[in-house]
This record gives structure tokens, sequence and C-alpha cells, in this order.
């Protein structure tokens, strides 16, 4: 047995070993330890079996390899080591002292396995014992190797003692072995510690409060590495604050620490837009109570004003946001905090107003669903309204100057915001908004489309815009009741568009289509059929703009064909689950009915790929064979209606075969 033991404590040892190879060692590792486990053989291989387990699991768990590969090596360790705990106690012991004892060269990977026994131990109450009492051997091995390793370590070696942090921990622990290890580490060698060693240790942590310790301890190392010419420090330096900030809890602590971030901000310390940034951006991520907020939106806006970097506006202005998003819930917000938004609406730079308009936008977005506006929030819309609506005005007068100039972003976010609009009970802001018509100027086509429906201008919107761009398409919704079916048309591509174009970021697709399932399923209410049965003519029309190649139509623009269209006949085919918690009540199944009888034609993969209408019937559970007998006549109908001599988009011949 110690040949073979020594053969695969050899194998494990090599630096390149496949991840099969490395698993297939972890599976006789854990059944030799639970066959050796408290015989007399155990003595004699106990060494060379452990280390070949740490070795052989940790290159299961490398960042190349498979990760259900290396959960069930991680299982079958812990098979192997709850049988030696439960054979002799005192095997585990040795283990752990193998494990942790100092070695010639870094021993780092050890953690994992470590870890593993830590977990096993705690998750029984009579073995708990063992590590509770080896604590000491588990720190020093931590500051030694993790702490201070020379390089970077990779997530799994550096995460490796998670079970034991969250079983065994106390934060008297910390402040007496980690923390100070944590300080030497910082001043030593900032890039390994703060790339990531900080951020695994403290989602470990059970639910201690370390207030007290980024107050005391890490807020002024951390400011001081935020000044390195290292990015991966100074990034790192803002990553641990923030983690750190989610589990502090003492507001008395953190107001300290919100000073010093906040200060050399409000006293013009910082001559770089970086360094200006990077405050921001801790501050953005410190836990919230009043007199945090209150400070910190009385005295961002004051730097604000004056900043004139774009990068360092958008990053203060996101932690006033944080601020005001707390105080807006309070009867009273403070001046200062309104003026800013207002000053800022007004900035006579085009891309300062627009950032100042996202921010605003994302503060009115956040109450749109409250079904009480808070006294603070009405405060503060009353105050920025009145400047946004002259924005929308500045839009409509001139669509395409403001997509040039980036100023079409007030009038998105006045569209997107019309119904929580309404519900204001100011009377200057309802005369603004009447005098504005919010819906009527955005569904115009004639003499010139408007900023919503006109695909020369949406196709050119960035990121931040197609966000307010969803939204706006789904608040004016209801003004397409009275439209012209041009309109309604131009609508429909609008949201296509935004769902299937080449261009869209993939979270702005998932926000389009989730809003285009809601409009849909509201819609299947019973006495209404209106959002899906445009959309199904508008995806007939995008096909043979598509088809033809048509210039400047929204089809040609999005640069992707048919290739997305499934996506939109998915968000309209919602199962009856979907349906009810979306619609809010039941549906009218007979529209529903309807509505897949219209698509019998249009779901084929001739017309766009990935599509199948006996799949799409299964989906909203309805029985596309008793559909075919309920309504015979009206699926004909749709065949016949489809490849008329006067249908403009081809279809194969085999197409019904």
């Amino acid at each position: 047995m110690p040949p073979l033991v020594a053969a695969i404590r050899q194998e494990a040892q090599k630096q390149a070993i496949a991840q099969a190879n490395s698993f297939a060692l972890v599976e006789w590792c854990s059944l030799l330890i639970q066959n050796l486990a408290g015989t007399s053989l155990w003595e004699k291989c106990s060494k060379d079996l452990v280390l070949a387990t740490a070795d052989a699991l940790e290159k299961s768990l490398q960042p190349t390899a498979r990760g259900s590969v290396g959960h069930s090596a991680l299982v079958i360790t812990r098979r192997g080591f709850r049988k030696l705990v439960q054979a002799d106690q005192a095997a585990v012991s040795t283990a752990i002292g193998v494990l942790a004892a100092k070695d010639a060269k870094p021993t780092a990977k050890n953690s994992v396995l470590l870890g593993v026994i830590a977990g096993v131990c705690a998750r029984q109450p009579e073995a708990k014992a063992v590590v509770e009492d080896l604590k000491g051997q588990y720190f020093t091995f931590y500051a030694r190797e993790i702490i201070g390793s020379r390089t970077a370590l990779p997530s799994h070696i550096a995460d490796g003692l998670h079970d034991f942090f969250a079983a065994f921990v106390s934060l008297e622990d910390l402040d007496k072995e980690v923390f100070p290890a944590i300080e030497k580490g910082l001043l030593r060698a900032p890039e390994v510690v703060l790339n990531d060693l900080i951020t695994p240790l403290v989602k470990a942590l059970p639910k201690l409060d370390l207030s007290k310790a980024l107050n005391s301890r890490f807020v002024k190392p951390l400011l001081s590495n935020i000044k390195s010419s290292n990015a991966v420090i100074r990034s790192g330096a803002v990553r641990a604050f923030r983690e750190i900030a989610t589990v502090c809890r003492d507001f008395a602590d953190l107001e300290k620490t919100a000073d010093e971030v906040l200060g050399p901000l409000k006293t013009n310390k910082l001559a770089s837009a970086d360094h200006r940034v990077l405050h921001s951006e801790m501050l953005s991520g410190l836990p919230l109570s009043a007199s945090i907020a209150t400070k910190i939106a009385t005295g961002l806006p004051a730097v604000t004003s004056k900043e004139a970097n774009e990068a360092a506006l958008s990053a203060e202005t996101l932690a006033l946001n944080a601020s005001a998003l707390f105080l807006l819930r309070t009867p009273e917000v403070p001046k200062a905090l309104l003026d800013a938004y207002v000053k800022g609406l007004g900035d006579k730079k085009v891309s300062s107003r627009r950032i100042w308009i996202l921010r605003t936008g994302d503060l009115l977005q956040a109450f749109a669903q409250e079904a009480e506006l808070p006294a603070g929030f009405v405060a503060f819309a009353e105050a920025v309204v009145p400047s946004l609506l002259t924005i929308f005005n500045e839009v409509v007068a001139n669509p395409t100057a403001a997509v040039q100039s980036g100023l079409v972003t007030g009038a998105l976010v006045v569209a997107g915001l019309s119904g929580l609009l309404q519900r204001l009970e100011n009377a200057n802001i309802q005369a603004l908004l009447k005098k504005a018509a919010v819906q009527k100027n955005s569904l115009i086509l004639d003499p010139k489309p408007s900023f919503v429906l006109s695909q020369r201008l949406y196709s050119k919107y960035p990121e931040d815009d197609l966000k307010w761009f969803c939204r706006a398409l789904s608040a004016i919704v209801e003004g397409l009741l009275s439209s012209s079916d041009a309109i309604k048309l131009a609508w429909t591509q609008a949201f296509i568009f935004l769902i299937c174009s080449a261009t869209t970021p993939s979270a702005v697709r998932r926000q389009a289509i989730d809003a285009l399932s809601d409009l849909s399923a509201r819609s299947l209410k019973p006495g209404c059929q209106f959002v899906a049965t445009e959309i199904i003519k508008g995806l007939w029309h995008w096909i043979a703009t598509s088809e033809a190649a048509e210039k400047e139509s929204a089809a040609v623009l999005a640069k992707s064909g048919t290739s997305n269209l499934h996506l939109v006949l998915k968000a309209i085919c919602l199962s009856p689950a979907e349906l009810n918690r979306r619609s809010g009540g039941d549906v009218d199944k007979a529209q529903l009915q309807a509505q897949m009888c219209s698509l019998l034609v249009l779901a084929k993969q001739q017309l766009i790929p990935r599509a199948s209408w006996i799949d799409l019937c299964l989906k909203v559970q309805v029985d596309p064979g008793q559909l075919a007998k309920d309504h015979e006549d009206a699926l004909i109908d749709e065949i016949v209606r489809c490849t008329g001599h006067e249908q403009k988009v081809s279809l194969s011949p085999i197409l019904f075969l």
C-alpha cells in the first residue's frame, strides 16, 4: 500500500495534468482515506495521502477546469474525510498539521483541502472541537500563505478557507489574528491583497459587523492605495472598501468613515479626476442613515457644480443619487440637493446636462410603482419636472439636432415617465404637461417622425438612451388606440428593432422582451387584443422590408435580418401562469386562440428562424390539434390570406407540406 500511495503522490505533484486525471486521483485518494482510516496503515501513508489529495483537489478546481467536475471532486473529498473524522479524530488533527505546516515552497494551494476539513468538522458536532483547538494553525497558515503570498492567487485558492471563516471565526479572532496581517499586506504587497483576497474573506464571514474595523483600520490604507499608479491596486481598493461596507451596521462608525472619504472631495484636495471618481464610487457603496445621506447630499453639490470632467461628474452624481433616493422617502429634502438637480438640468454644457437628466430620471423611475408618493419625492418632482419639460419641448422642436447633441435623452425620460408625472397633484406641472402633450408629440409621423418613431434617430441611440427608449415605447402605448395604422406600424417597428437589433446590448434586449410581454399580457384581458395583434402585423412588415432591403427601414438598420424575430414571438406567446401573473387576472382564452391562429403561417422556420407554431401552441397550453378542429375556417383563411398573389413576402413552395 505505501508504494501505491507514494505513486499517487508523485503523480498528483505534476504541474501539467489533465482535469480528468486529477479527478481520478481525487477518487483514488478518497477511497484510500475511507479504507485506511482507523487502521495501522494510516500512520504510514497519511502524510503522502493528505498531500496528494490537496494537490489533486486543487487541480480539479482550477479556473480552466469544468465546474461540474470540480463540484464532484469536492463531494468525493468530503466523503473521504467524513469517514476519517468518524474513525479517528486525532488523524484529522494530524492532517491539518501536515497541510498547515511551513514548507520551503509556498503551500497556498493547501487552503482548499484545509477548508474542506473545516467544513466537514463544522457539520459534525463531536468533531467541531478539533478545528476549534487548531484555529491558531489556520490563522498562521492564512497570514503566511494567503495574505503573505508574493503573487496574486487564483480565486479558488483565495476562497479556499471559506468554510473555516464561516463556521469558526469570531470578531475577536479577526481583530487579533487576521486584520493585523491584512494591514501589513496592504503596506507590503497591496497588489496581492487587493486582487482579490478581501472580498472572499468578507463574503465568508457569518454576519459580523465590521464597522469599527473599516473606520479604525482600513479606510485610511485603502484611501492611500487609491493614489497608486497601478490600476489593479486602485480598483481593488474600491472593491475592498465597498465589500467591507456591505457588512457594516454601526452608523456612528460609518459616519466617521464617510467623513474620511467625503472630506477630500469637499475641500478640493483631489486634483486628479480619477481620484474623484474613486472617492465617489466609495461613497456610493456606503450603507446610509439619515445623517450620512444628508452629509453626502449637502457636501457633494458644491463639488458637482464645479466639476468639468464628465467621468468624475457621472460618478459624483451616482453617489448623490444614492443619498437622494434615501432622503426622498423622508418628509424633508435638503434645499442644496434640490438646487443641485435643478442647476444641473439647466447646465449650458449639453454633455453635463445629459448626465443630470439620466440621474434625475433614475430617481423618478424608482418611485414609478409606488402606490403613494412620499412627500419628499413630490417636492423633488415639483422642482425638477419643469426643467425636464423644457428640455422635452426643445427636443420636439428639433429631434435630429437633439440626437446629435445627446439632449434627446431628456425627451425619452419625460415620455418614459409620462404616467408617473400625471399623478403629480400640482397645477403648474399639470398645465406644463398639457402644453407639452407628451403622448401626442411622441406619436407623430408627419411632417417628420418623432424621436420615438424615427428609425433614423433611434438606430443611433446609445445604451443609456435605449433603456429609456424602451420605457417610452411602453408608456405611450395607450395613445396608439386613437392613432392611425401608420403610427401603430411605426411603433411596432421601433419595439421589434429594440429586441432584434444586432447593436442592442443584452441587458436592454431582456428589458424590451420583458416590457413587451407585460404589454401583451395586459392586452389579452377580456374585450381587448391590441398589442399582440399590432406586433404580428409589424413582424410581417419587418420580414417584407428585410427581403426587399428597403433603405432606411428599421429591419435594414437593425443589421440582423430575421434572425432574432423568434424572441418577439416568445415575448407575446406566454404560458397561462405568466399571463395571469403579468395581467393581474384571467385572460380571454378566445382571444388567445385567435392570436395563435394568426401565427399559423408566420411562425414557420422558413420565415422566422427557430420559430415553431406547434411549440408556441404548447407553450401557451393551446392544443394545436383541437385548435385546428375548432377554428378550421379561420386557419384556412389565414393560409389563403398569407399566400395570395398580393402577398409581398416570398414563401417557400414546401411551406405547408
